[in-house]
């Protein structure tokens, strides 16, 4: 049975649908991604869930019980915001030990869970500290102890990683992801971070003008796009224009190279979409392949990508950089390897 049910969620401001009947359910010790671009409505459901804003219509049960009319202090939940608000006239253990100062704890149960919390997030020697003496991921751990230390059934982050430098939001997502998988705790997770999305998910909710585009784990999600959208928007795809020859079998012309995908397709034309990491320089093994010719080459250190023009159609696809060969010219003839089993047929 799931932990937290949202079924038949909408809200509207005035006549603007931001939310359009979203439903999903998650089970307990979850981590779900809401994963779309800006104004897609991933955070009004988040807010939502937290009881920041009213639904328009639909239901959120948590363990059971409807929280729909619940003020957010009454719903056991925490909630890390992308902008910390820690209180900056209190310590971090002041900060850490908030709420449950707020439910009247005892004063030895908060010291008890504070430093708890503390240890948690390696931060123990940093009680005595200002928000001010801390830098941005320090406060973000902050952030995260706090909505933590009261034990809520349910925890809620805001895109907390978007306002960190690279280097720190790697490190921060492996930490955050490490607690929730040791406290077992529910956790919705806001972001329009692919990476971040699919590096600490569970599953990911890909969002689309309001509604669930696709629900599935990381690996559903990036290997068998059930839209258009999704196709698009998670990683880089090649799309390549195909004519159908034989529709009952799947037989399709690419560019004047005749490719069987082992499908029914529908109509005299497809659109077809293959990932960069799919292709490679020459057939080799590969069932296919199709004749290109360079028309950029980018040196990313480590990894060197490369886009070639095929029938007036262009893809992108990466080799590794290594000292004992060069990267094609542009300019030059190459044979591109694929398989057709690696080639997605795009719907709507």
């Amino acid at each position: 049975m799931s932990f937290l049910t949202i079924s038949h969620l909408e809200k509207s401001f005035g006549p603007n649908r931001v939310v359009k009947d979203f439903n999903l359910t998650v089970d307990q010790g979850e981590f779900i991604s809401l994963l779309g671009p800006s104004g897609c409505g991933k955070t009004t459901v988040l807010r939502m869930v937290a009881g920041f804003e009213s639904p328009s219509a639909g239901q959120i049960t948590i363990d059971g019980a409807d929280v729909v009319r619940l003020r957010p202090n009454q719903r056991n939940i925490g909630m890390v915001f992308q902008a910390y608000a820690l209180f900056p006239n209190l310590t971090v253990a002041q900060n850490v030990g908030f709420g449950l100062k707020v439910k009247g704890a005892p004063t030895k149960e908060i010291a008890a869970r504070v430093e708890e919390m503390l240890s948690l997030i390696g931060l123990s020697e940093l009680g005595n500290r200002y928000p001010f003496q801390l830098s941005g991921g320090q406060q973000q751990r902050v952030a995260l102890a706090r909505a933590l230390a009261p034990k809520p059934q349910v925890l809620l982050l805001d895109e907390p990683l978007s306002a960190l430098d690279a280097k720190v939001r790697v490190s921060l997502r492996n930490e955050i992801r490490a607690i929730q998988r040791e406290l077992g705790i529910t956790t919705i997770f806001v972001t329009h971070d692919q990476e971040e999305a699919l590096s600490m998910s569970d599953r990911v909710v890909v969002m689309h003008q309001g509604i669930a585009d696709q629900v599935g784990t990381p690996f559903e999600i990036y290997n068998r796009p059930a839209t258009r959208f999704v196709a698009g928007f998670v990683g880089t795809l090649n799309t390549l224009e195909a004519k159908v020859l034989d529709p009952a079998i799947g037989r399709v012309d690419v560019a004047g190279t005749e490719i069987l995908l082992h499908r029914a397709l529908t109509g005299s034309n497809a659109t077809l979409g293959l990932r960069p990491e799919m292709v490679s320089l020459g057939q080799g093994a590969h069932d296919t392949g199709l004749q290109g010719t360079i028309t950029d080459v980018d040196f990313l250190g480590s990894v060197i990508r490369l886009r070639a023009d095929v029938g007036g159609q262009s893809i992108a696809f990466d080799t590794f950089n290594t000292t004992q060969s060069s990267p094609p010219r542009i300019g030059e003839k190459v044979v591109l390897g694929l398989n057709a089993t690696d080639l997605l047929v795009i719907g709507d």
